[in-house]
C-alpha cells in the first residue's frame, strides 16, 4: 500500500486498491479471532465483488460507488442467486467499506442507501420423537456404529453445529476441557462462532453413549489423534464425513432430509417451548435475544399460546374484584 494522498470527490484519501483493502480487512479479522470458515466465506464474497469492480475499471476502494454496487447485485441476480444470498454478500461488502473509511481510504460508504429485503423461510425440522427413535434403533455392532450413535446423540442433546461436533477433543485428565466432553460434570465445552467458548449441558444417557464409544475408540484412532470423533482413517472427521454419516442414518430410518442443523433446530425449539426464549438463547449461543426470536419465533409463539390457554382461559374462574 502506498502512503501518497489523492483527492476523490473533494476528499483527501490514501489510494488503496480494492484487492489490497480486502487483504487488509481479512487480516484484521484474523487478528481479532474470526473463525476460519468465516474468513473463507468473507473472502469468497469480496473476491467476487473485486473481480466485478475490475471489469468496471474500478481499481481503488475509494472509487467504489453506488452504481457499481447496484450493477454487481444485478449480476448476482442474473446468475440465479437469491435475494437472501445477495443480502449476505452486500453485508460483507458493507463491512469492508466501513473498514476502508476507518483506515482513511475512502470518505463515503456507498452501501449506506442500498438495502435488500427478503422473507426468512422457516426451518421445518422433524419432530423429536422420530429422531430419538433413530438413535435408539441404531446398531452398536462396530466401533463406527458406536461413534455415530455417540456423535449424533451428543449433537442433538447439546444442539451442536457440525463444526462443534468434529472439533471436540479428548478431555485432558484432571482438568476441564477447552473443546471436549466432561463426563463427570455432564457438560460439553466448545468454541463457537466468533471464537467464543461455551459450556452446554447433556444428560447421563448421552454421557453413557460417549463413554461406550471411548471404550472402543482406540480401535479406529491413530495414537497421535486428539479428536473425540475420528474417521475410519484414524484422524479427525471432516465436515463432509460427518454430514455423510447423518445422511446415511437418516435414510435408514425414513428421515431422508436429516442433517445436523435440523437436529439443532429441533432441540432448541423444544427447549424454547418448555423453558422459554432465554433458555433457548443460551443453548443456541446467540449473542442477541432478537436473533433467537427471529429464528425460533414459531416456538416462542407456541409458548405464549400455551401460557394464554393455561393462565388466561376465558372461562377460567377469576379472583373477585378487589381481592388481594
Amino acid at each position: 500500500m502506498t502512503s501518497n494522498v489523492i483527492t476523490i470527490a473533494g476528499h483527501n484519501v490514501t489510494p488503496v486498491t480494492v484487492k489490497d483493502a480486502i487483504e487488509h480487512f481479512l487480516n484484521r479479522k484474523r487478528l481479532r479471532g474470526a473463525a476460519l470458515n468465516t474468513i473463507i466465506a468473507y473472502q469468497g464474497d469480496l473476491d467476487d465483488f473485486a473481480g466485478f469492480a475490475e471489469l468496471q475499471d474500478i481499481g481503488l476502494i475509494g472509487l467504489v460507488g453506488e452504481r457499481v454496487i447496484e450493477r454487481w447485485l444485478d449480476r448476482l441476480g442474473h446468475r440465479g442467486l437469491s435475494t437472501r444470498s445477495q443480502a449476505r454478500k452486500l453485508s460483507c461488502l458493507r463491512m469492508l467499506m466501513r473498514h476502508a473509511i476507518r483506515e482513511g481510504w475512502c470518505k463515503y460508504d456507498a452501501t449506506t442507501d442500498i438495502n435488500l429485503s427478503f422473507e426468512t423461510m422457516p426451518v421445518i425440522a422433524p419432530e423429536l420423537k422420530p429422531m430419538l427413535a433413530m438413535l435408539d434403533g441404531m446398531p452398536i455392532e462396530t466401533p463406527m456404529d458406536l461413534r455415530d450413535r455417540a456423535m449424533l446423540r451428543l449433537a442433538l442433546d447439546a444442539a451442536l453445529r457440525v463444526s462443534d461436533a468434529i472439533q471436540l477433543d479428548l478431555s485432558p485428565p484432571n482438568s476441564p476441557p477447552r473443546m471436549g466432553v466432561d463426563l463427570t460434570r455432564l457438560t460439553v465445552h466448545c468454541i463457537g462462532k466468533g471464537n467464543k467458548p461455551a459450556c452446554l449441558p447433556i444428560n447421563q444417557r448421552t454421557a453413557d453413549w460417549v463413554s461406550e464409544w471411548l471404550a472402543v475408540r482406540a480401535k479406529m484412532a491413530k495414537e497421535t489423534a486428539s479428536a473425540l470423533f475420528v474417521s475410519n482413517r484414524g484422524t479427525r472427521m471432516t465436515r463432509q464425513q460427518a454430514h455423510n454419516r447423518i445422511k446415511h442414518w437418516g435414510m435408514q430410518f425414513d428421515l431422508p432430509q436429516l442433517h445436523f442443523h435440523l437436529m439443532r433446530h429441533r432441540r432448541i425449539g423444544e427447549v424454547i417451548e418448555t423453558l422459554g426464549i432465554d433458555a433457548g438463547q443460551h443453548l443456541a449461543r446467540h449473542k442477541k435475544r432478537s436473533t433467537t426470536i427471529n429464528v425460533y419465533g414459531m416456538h416462542a409463539a407456541n409458548v405464549v399460546r400455551h401460557q394464554l390457554r393455561s393462565h388466561a382461559d376465558l372461562d377460567a374462574p377469576r379472583a373477585k374484584a378487589g381481592a388481594l
